[in-house]
């Protein structure tokens, strides 16, 4: 009897009584490694990959000179203290090596480490009527860029730029002083004569010229093209043909051959 209540029990309970608990989705933990790829040690295997490493860590170090272990460590290049690498590294076109001191450096294009030696580099290059390529500073001292622009703002350089960023490309030394600029300046009376004459009117630069015997070119007409003759159209005709059987000469090829019947 009891276990007959309690099947009635359950059986009248309405079905909202019934709450199914949530299902919590299982999330599979992330994982960025890409199995497919060799993993990226900024080191190659190779010794001219590790020489060509060492050099671009010298590059993008101006003004940094490093003994051979100490380069190998912050360059992660243990393979260039190996003697044929060493020598490979002293003798790339790109390294200044320092023999009394055993150090090694990057060899920029120009060699500057201050403001005022980009001056004297400006000042020589300013005699060959050359500029100096910007990315040839910085490849030489961090401060490069800086310090163009304050020469720009001084008056002594002269900064090419390009690109959307305005960027400085090309420095050039600006052979005219401020001084000279304020002598060979154009007195303000010039310029307001300059600005204050009128163009004369078309008629008028018409009239004038004509009085004068001169005709303006806008009057003369360019000389009409002489007309091409239209070339006949050649027809190709057939080739007459010559008969080489001279024994069926006077016979009619065209008609049907009929047998004597």
């Amino acid at each position: 009897m009891m276990g007959e209540r309690a099947e009635v029990e359950v059986n009248n309970l309405e079905p909202e009584h019934f709450e199914m608990p949530p299902t919590v989705k299982k999330q599979r933990p992330k994982n960025a490694i890409v199995y497919s790829q060799p993993k990226d040690t900024h080191q190659g295997k190779n010794e001219n990959t590790q020489i060509h490493l060492a050099v671009t860590f010298l590059k993008e170090s101006p003004g940094m000179t490093l003994n051979l272990q100490d380069l190998s460590i912050l360059a992660d290049v243990p393979m260039i203290m190996e003697e044929g690498a060493a020598e490979k590294l002293r003798a790339h076109p790109k390294i200044q090596f320092h023999p009394a001191t055993n150090l090694y450096s990057y060899k920029a294009e120009v060699v500057v480490d201050s403001k005022d030696a980009i001056v004297a580099e400006m000042q020589r290059h300013g005699k060959k009527g050359v500029g100096v390529s910007v990315k040839n500073l910085k490849e030489s001292w961090k401060g490069s860029v800086d310090a163009i622009l304050e020469l720009e703002a001084e008056g002594k350089v002269i900064v090419i730029r390009s690109g959307k960023d305005k960027a400085p490309k090309y420095v050039f030394w600006n052979t005219i002083s401020s001084e000279q600029k304020e002598q060979q300046a154009v007195d303000q009376e010039f310029k307001d004569m300059w600005l204050n004459q009128r163009v004369p009117e078309d008629a008028d630069i018409l009239r004038s010229l004509n009085s004068e015997g001169f005709a303006p070119t806008t009057s003369q007409a360019m000389a009409a093209k002489p007309a091409q003759k239209k070339k006949a159209r050649k027809v190709n005709r057939p080739r007459p043909m010559k008969i080489t059987n001279t024994h069926i000469q006077g016979v009619d090829l065209s008609v049907d051959y009929q047998a004597p019947g």
